[in-house]
């Protein structure tokens, strides 16, 4: 499994990368990396450009779409340029052949959380370190560590009652990570929050509303 973070996005972040905010949607095709503000909403899209193609769509407030074919792999989303203990609200719909996430999102350079909602058939805790589960918005969540080497962990809450809209209390998440010692991604240091789509090796498209 991949990360799907690489310096060039810590470098892009760390130059502040801001887009103007505008009114009407706008199509980024192809570019390795893209952020910036849409419609008052913190958006990022990001593609490794190995193979097949990818199209990422703003929409009116915290719209998105995003389709791919054939792709290697790509993250996507919108949201805030900060992240907090905030609930959150998306809905929408994803279609997809094989792998992709869709997940509540913070990055930074040391490591990532992920509340993933939906998925397809690979779960990454298949692949972690368990560290029990909590119950949160009607579903059990199990929690993991994976650890994808040179310093940079991941923590995973993977839902088992997939969904594609719903509400997301993530205090309860990011607690339970403390609780558990799992304090290396403070979401103070995050330099974004989003709802992502995340796809590698598959074809699909998703459309999917923040808030």
């Amino acid at each position: 499994m991949f990360s799907f973070t690489t310096a060039f996005i810590a470098a892009s972040v760390a130059a502040g990368v801001l887009a103007s905010p505008v009114a009407a949607p706008a199509e980024l095709t192809k570019r390795t990396y893209e952020s910036g503000t849409n419609n008052g909403y913190y958006y990022t899209y990001w593609n490794d450009d190995s193979s097949g193609s990818a199209s990422y769509t703003n929409g009116a407030a915290g719209k998105y779409s995003v389709s791919w074919s054939d792709v290697g792999d790509f993250t996507s989303g919108k949201g805030w340029s900060s992240a907090t203990d905030r609930t959150i609200t998306f809905s929408g719909s994803i279609s997809c052949d094989g792998n992709f996430y869709l997940s509540i999102y913070t990055w930074w350079s040391e490591g990532e959380n992920y509340i993933l909602e939906d998925y397809g058939s690979y779960n990454p805790c298949s692949d972690g370190t368990s560290y029990g589960s909590l119950y949160s918005d009607g579903s059990e969540y199990e929690v993991c560590l994976v650890d994808r080497g040179n310093g940079f962990l991941q923590n995973w809450s993977v839902r088992a009652n997939k969904r594609s809209s719903g509400t997301v209390t993530t205090e309860n998440h990011y607690n339970y990570y403390t609780s558990k010692g799992l304090t290396h991604n403070p979401i103070s240091s995050a330099a974004y929050q989003i709802v992502s789509t995340e796809a590698f090796g598959s074809s699909g498209s998703a459309t999917i509303t923040v808030s």
